[in-house]
């Protein structure tokens, strides 16, 4: 046991929750007690580290008790009467080496498995999409439900919903055929995504980035990357969020939102940019592509176009448009033409930016009102610019995010 601090816990969730769920159903191959014991488990760290202090390996103290607590499960089930005996003999053999190892070292091909089960097509992609965020990334169900714009008791039902379709079905725990992969990538990319954007936008709350969530979302595409390593899909994707990712160090100060063109860039991950740049070089993306793994790509491209600036005034703008023009001609997005017509802005003056967010409405966010009133400000409209920060504001439930919109609207 050591004294590490009062968040030893929430890192170690937060970081194996993953991997700790893959390890467990690769032992029992039960879905319906492995989520369930591993919350007890943590129910019961944070009764007892407090006192007794933090393990030496925080996750395999979580793994052993959660392990005891499916055995005991079992031994209470009549059909596993004659089984859990022969079970806690096979699970120890295994467990040896495993148990105590460092968190780092649990096996990928256990975490690999457990994506590709989530993924699986029986699974509409809604559920799939929710099931991974919660079991592979450990996203709360609540955080998952305001993703995906539902009440909270809506989304758990639709996650236990997902998981008894996995035990009735009899999908496997365990990687499938080569032929079949290509169903699920698609789906493993999108949950990726919006987990990764959940970080970088996390909506609600004190934080303006939860940074170690787009990074187990990386860690997600990396796993799955190696099962597929030259997947057009999986290498735009990553080379997407490695660039958006580079940035991470400087997005905030002081607890103050700090924006692209004010950033130190000698904060930004120089080998995260370089990796990216030579995956958008290589030789997946430079074939056929789908719709989906176009759109990854272009918006890698516009975002190393950011990278490659050595300052803001550097930016080519211009290039930003036709990179955007392209990409909506194959992702037709609001948040695309949001976005387009911020580089419209910048290239050509606010009131051509203006105009080219005209009729674009994102509902549920602020951020459109936002880009409205900094355009209306640079344009000299005083009023205006402090009806659209207002505008803003009250739809604004990000705490730094907001600070920064009052903060701007004071300075009119």
């Amino acid at each position: 046991m050591n004294a590490q601090g009062p968040d030893a816990l929430e890192r170690v969730v937060r970081e194996e929750w993953g991997r700790l769920v893959a390890v467990l159903l690769s032992r029992f191959r039960r879905l319906d007690l492995v989520e369930d014991a591993l919350g007890d488990a943590v129910e019961a760290a944070a009764r007892t580290w407090p006192a007794d202090g933090v393990p030496d390996v925080p996750a395999a103290w979580l793994q052993t008790a959660a392990s005891r607590r499916i055995i005991d499960r079992l031994r209470t089930e009549a059909v596993a009467q004659k089984a859990a005996p022969l079970l806690v003999v096979e699970s120890s053999r295994r467990e040896g080496a495993r148990v105590m190892a460092d968190p780092g070292a649990l096996v990928e091909d256990d975490l690999l498995r457990l994506v590709l089960m989530c993924t699986h097509p029986a699974l509409a992609p809604e559920a799939a999409s929710a099931l991974t965020l919660r079991l592979v990334l450990g996203v709360p169900t609540a955080d998952i439900a305001r993703l995906f714009l539902v009440p909270e008791a809506t989304m758990a039902a639709r996650i236990t919903r997902a998981k008894k379709r996995i035990t009735g079905a009899g999908i496997p725990f365990g990687v499938p055929d080569a032929s079949v992969l290509p169903d699920r990538l698609d789906t493993v990319a999108q949950t990726a995504y919006l987990a990764f954007t959940a970080g970088y936008s996390p909506g609600t709350g004190p934080d303006l980035l939860r940074a170690e969530l787009s990074a187990r979302a990386i860690g997600l595409v990396r796993v799955v990357l190696g099962l597929r390593p030259a997947e057009p899909v999986l290498v735009a994707l990553l080379a997407l969020m490695l660039l958006q990712h580079s940035r991470r160090d400087a997005r905030v100060a002081d607890g103050r939102l700090v924006l692209l063109p004010d950033q130190d860039r000698a904060r930004w991950h120089a080998d995260e940019i370089d990796e990216a740049r030579r995956l958008l070089a290589s030789e997946a993306l430079r074939g056929p592509v789908t719709v989906q793994s176009a759109a990854y790509a272009l918006q890698a491209r516009i975002a190393a176009e950011h990278a490659i600036a050595t300052s803001p005034d550097q930016t080519d703008w211009e290039r930003m448009i036709v990179l955007y023009d392209a990409l909506l001609a194959v992702a037709p997005t609001p948040s695309a033409r949001l976005a387009r017509s911020v580089a419209v802005a910048e290239a050509r003056g606010p009131a051509a930016g203006l105009a080219a967010l005209e009729g674009i409405e994102i509902p549920s966010t602020h951020r459109v009102a936002a880009v409205r009133a900094e355009l209306l400000a640079r344009s000299g409209d005083t009023d205006a610019a402090r009806a659209a920060f207002d505008q803003a504001i009250a739809a604004c439930l990000n705490d730094v995010e907001r600070a920064h919109l009052e903060s701007r609207r004071a300075e009119l």
